[in-house]
């Protein structure tokens, strides 16, 4: 049985980060309450698509995928720049992941990295000729691994995206809240969401045409499995 960190375990580890990082200490509150809602929506999803496609049990574990989950803004503390949280967070699973007892193996920490890391608009973000100079530090990564190709890439996407003020809401009305929070404040953030909108919109019809059980084998596996 692999070990994983559970959902009190990263609400614990995000506090902790907190306390080091005075920078995010405002942000504690928020972060918690999103982490652990997203948390708790991506261990519902993935649950749901295994009860209807119970051969997908030993590839879609919903405690993993809820563990990328809430661990998927944790770059968000460790740099007051919020540009690339994605790949800051993920970087930082894979090197302390095993020290910090989030999971017992080195692939699972990358797995589990690699879950979260092509979460929101990193994608659009990573391609702006704009935040060339930002994206320095993360040169070494491969473009392509900041789309969400796989399942379990794609229900982290998802997860996250279905969640506003701890509330669950659709992924049309969390797009919504986006631009009304940004359209005064990030040009950045609502140039990226004008060229990743469509792309998250059906990623979200996807994952839930999955839940639904309205997918035949072959759509299943085309899309695959981390």
């Amino acid at each position: 049985m692999k070990q994983l960190m559970n959902r009190n375990g990263i609400l614990n580890l995000i506090t902790i980060l907190i306390d080091q990082h005075p920078s995010a200490t405002d942000f504690l509150e928020r972060h918690l309450l999103h982490s652990g809602g997203v948390y708790d929506i991506s261990k519902e999803t993935t649950k749901n698509i295994c009860s209807k496609y119970p051969g997908l049990n030993d590839k879609l574990i919903p405690e993993e995928i809820a563990l990328a989950s809430g661990l998927h803004d944790v770059g968000r503390i460790l740099s007051a720049n919020q540009l690339f949280h994605e790949l800051r967070g993920a970087e930082y699973i894979e090197k302390n992941a095993l020290k910090l007892g989030v999971v017992d193996s080195e692939i699972d920490a990358y797995r589990v990295a690699q879950m979260f890391r092509p979460h929101f608009l990193v994608y659009e973000q990573f391609n702006d000729s704009n935040n060339f100079e930002a994206r320095k530090d993360f040169e070494y990564l491969d473009s392509s691994l900041l789309l969400p190709r796989t399942w379990p890439e794609a229900i982290v996407v998802y997860s996250d995206l279905s969640l506003v003020d701890g509330e669950r809401v659709s992924v049309d009305e969390r797009i919504i809240d986006i631009e009304r929070k940004y359209s005064n404040t990030s040009n950045d953030i609502i140039h990226s969401l004008e060229k990743g909108k469509t792309r998250l919109l059906k990623l979200a019809e996807r994952v839930e045409k999955l839940e639904n059980g309205k997918m035949n084998g072959a759509e299943i596996m085309q899309y695959g499995f981390l």
